[in-house]
């Protein structure tokens, strides 16, 4: 069981988590969407890929090799500081390449909601060892619920199986020691009700 947690973890870390948004958002069945040529859907995926995933891995890489941080796993608190705030720089400088395209406002939106749940874990953590990987997978449970109220598509699959996996993530993060059952919830709600605020814009 604690092996499968350890998959589950890696599998679904929330470095990983725009971007799954990203390639469900420019897949939905809406108008908005099916409008975009492939090139643009390309380079949405390739943005996130970048500025999302890939050089806040590097950095993180950079910072243990240099012994700022003691793990690549940032399992202590300490340690999750410094690669938050440059992760939340990169987070602002992929929305600034994507609000050069004219893509539909929900997609923007979501981009924000993503940036405010992580400058809500980075300030948390200052203090408390918050869920990143419940905050990853509450926001985009979060941005698929805004979308089912936002647009006329039948989402109820897609939710019920993110809403799964969300509890597989937290029950895995809690079987290998990581946190403690309110670190698990609040990092969902931290993820979660910022795509929901977002409601009141969209």
């Amino acid at each position: 069981m604690r092996a499968v947690s350890n998959f589950i973890s890696w599998a679904f870390q929330p470095l990983l988590m725009p971007l799954f948004g990203s390639f469900i958002f420019v897949n939905l069945p809406v108008y908005a969407f099916r409008l975009l040529p492939e090139p643009i859907k390309m380079y949405i995926l390739v943005c996130n890929a970048l500025f999302t995933l890939i050089m806040p891995v590097l950095m993180i890489l950079l910072l243990y090799r240099f012994g700022i941080i003691g793990s690549v796993k940032l399992d202590r608190r300490e340690d999750r500081r410094l690669p938050l705030l440059i992760t939340l720089v990169f987070h602002g400088l992929n929305f600034y390449f994507l609000y050069k395209v004219h893509l539909p406002a929900l997609y923007y939106l979501f981009l924000l909601g993503a940036f405010f749940a992580l400058l809500t874990t980075t300030v948390v953590t200052r203090y408390w060892k918050i869920s990143m990987h419940m905050t990853g997978i509450g926001g985009l449970c979060g941005s698929i619920v805004l979308c089912a109220i936002v647009w006329p598509v039948d989402l109820r699959i897609l939710l019920a199986l993110l809403f799964v996996l969300a509890g597989a993530i937290g029950s895995a993060r809690l079987i290998v020691n990581a946190h403690t059952p309110a670190q698990v919830t609040a990092g969902f709600f931290a993820g979660f009700l910022p795509q929901l605020a977002i409601l009141a814009y969209a």
